[in-house]
């Protein structure tokens, strides 16, 4: 389990909430697939940004039925639970916030508990996904990925959603709308949203694919943008939101999925991580375990 962040943090966190000052929230999903992944296959990450109000833990679920997956958790603060995870069949997902939407109506949605531990449990491959994506109802953007295909999902309110399947090439996302009309929605596009989405653009024509996981991990370091609105933010202040984690997993067309996690837990040194997905799955742990352990090596 990862150590706790000081204090302070917590009661930085909390005051925003209570004040309405929290800044936009901000994650940044890419991946790429087929011929844009070097030797084939299928490359999901995401940078994982929010306020350092909790810690994170990488944790196995070992469900008594369904399929076992490798999933970090934020624990604690206003937003726990699930961000990221890859199940053994092979299926990535993750997911950004749909800032454009107040938080307080994303979470008026009625919405299944635990619902991204459900999907990678009982979903093996996009095709499966997809036939279940009508259970997530609130505003929120999905990225998915198998060994053949990703797949970009924005969900609006009432109901709406687009999807975006690839079998080859490159999808990306942030904070904001762009498959689906944000006319109707008081909120702008934040500007870091919009500054993050044009940058990871960028950089996935530059350089030319096929991609491989090294080109990937140095996009997810860009910081080109300043603190606030790079894709590895480092935050102009205490209080405003910053990149706390990068999830990437390289699913080969054959072989075991491999895991690259890098963590900037308040109060804690910067830590990368390199792990075999099925040595996670072939150990005894049930739970949370020590990323300093032989799977988190």
């Amino acid at each position: 389990m990862l150590k706790t962040y000081p204090s302070r943090w917590a009661w930085i966190g909390a005051l925003l909430w209570l004040f309405g000052l929290q800044p936009a929230a901000a994650c940044t999903l890419w991946g790429a697939v087929g011929s844009a992944v070097d030797g084939g296959g299928t490359l999901v990450a995401k940078n994982r940004d929010w306020v350092p109000d909790h810690r994170q833990e990488l944790s196995l679920l070992k469900p008594a039925q369904g399929y076992q997956a490798l999933v970090l958790r934020a624990v604690g603060g206003a937003e726990p639970g699930i961000k990221a995870g890859v199940n053994e069949k092979g299926l990535v997902i993750v997911s950004a916030t749909a800032s454009q939407i107040d938080a307080s109506q994303r979470k008026a949605v009625p919405q299944e508990k635990e619902l991204m531990s459900h999907l990678l449990a009982t979903c093996a491959s996009v095709d499966e996904l997809l036939k279940k994506i009508d259970r997530r109802r609130r505003p929120v953007f999905y990225l998915a990925g198998d060994r053949t295909e990703i797949v970009l999902i924005e969900v609006a309110p009432e109901g709406r959603r687009s999807i975006r399947r690839q079998g080859s090439g490159t999808l990306h996302h942030t904070n904001h709308y762009c498959a689906l009309d944000g006319q109707d929605l008081k909120r702008k596009p934040d500007a870091s949203s919009r500054q993050r989405y044009a940058r990871m653009g960028v950089l996935l024509q530059d350089p030319p694919a096929p991609f491989t996981i090294e080109d990937f991990i140095r996009f997810s370091e860009d910081a080109v943008a300043g603190p606030d609105a790079s894709i590895w933010r480092t935050a102009s202040s205490p209080a405003r939101k910053r990149t706390l984690a990068t999830w990437l997993v390289s699913l080969p067309t054959s072989g075991s999925p491999q895991l690259y996690l890098k963590t900037a837990n308040p109060g804690e040194p910067e830590q990368v991580y390199r792990i075999s997905v099925e040595a996670a799955f072939a150990s005894d742990d049930r739970g949370s375990f020590p990323l300093g352990s032989e799977i988190g090596r």
